[in-house]
């Protein structure tokens, strides 16, 4: 099977789009989502409705929780936490209903695949010091099942591979093809649709072919311009469109 592995869209319909083009180009079968839908950028409505209605498994993460009243935006920076209340304020009633009714991580679609937002044990915690990875690792080790974890949050594109309980993790080119050997763990992050934080501002995410157990990170231009454009129509934080084009 043939699955797209999407995350952090964070309302941006341009890069959104710009994805599911290529996506439907490759002749994917199936669409897995990461958490974030919402936050940040001016298309709520339309993320959610086309994630929706596309993927067969998804996650919620912490601004769809914020969006929809499940979590206090209090610790949010400053301006997230204006991207949720905006979110909160203008997305469809309909919107904010399917964002609460939205699972937490780690949801299990196929034998062998985890899915979460922040790590499998938390689905709010970033992967982005050892002890995380480490922790993800041994909880993957001890649940039996689950081979190959993949996760979002951090906005950057991710691969490490852990060989046995005892051996150090192996870090591993997000560009290129990624062997998923068996008897290993591997954990993947496909990187941000919607708000890229690697330096790279095409839009990120993955390709996962479950027969021949490869995994690849792919990279797509859109149209910057018009979601900065529509950022700041909306009144949203101008600095959430001048990152865009920096990638951070």
């Amino acid at each position: 099977m043939i699955v797209a592995v999407l995350s952090d869209v964070h309302g941006n319909r341009e890069a959104l789009e710009a994805v599911l083009e290529v996506i439907d180009r490759r002749g994917v079968q199936a669409l897995w989502f990461l958490g974030d839908l919402v936050g940040y950028n001016s298309d709520p409505d339309f993320c959610v409705e086309e994630i929706l209605r596309r993927a067969a498994h998804v996650v919620r993460g912490n601004h769809d929780k914020a969006a929809a009243g499940l979590l206090s935006s209090e610790w949010f920076n400053p301006v997230a936490k204006q991207a949720v209340q905006w979110t909160r304020r203008t997305a469809r009633a309909d919107t904010l209903q399917n964002l609460a009714r939205l699972s937490a991580g780690p949801a299990r679609p196929v034998a062998g695949y985890v899915l979460c937002h922040g790590t499998p044990m938390d689905e709010d915690r970033y992967m982005t010091e050892q002890g995380a990875v480490a922790e993800s690792f041994a909880w993957m080790w001890a649940d039996g099942a689950a081979r190959v974890c993949f996760f979002g949050h951090t906005h950057r594109p991710f691969a490490c591979l852990l060989s046995g309980p005892r051996a150090r993790p192996e870090s591993l080119p997000p560009g290129g093809e990624i062997s998923l050997e068996p008897g290993c763990a591997c954990l993947i992050n496909p990187g941000s649709v919607g708000q890229p934080r690697d330096g790279n501002p095409q839009a990120s995410f993955g390709i996962l072919n479950t027969d021949g157990s490869t995994y690849r990170t792919l990279r797509v231009p859109y149209n910057v311009r018009e979601t900065q454009r529509k950022i700041r129509a909306a009144g949203l934080p101008r600095e959430l469109a001048s990152r865009l084009v920096e990638g951070t």
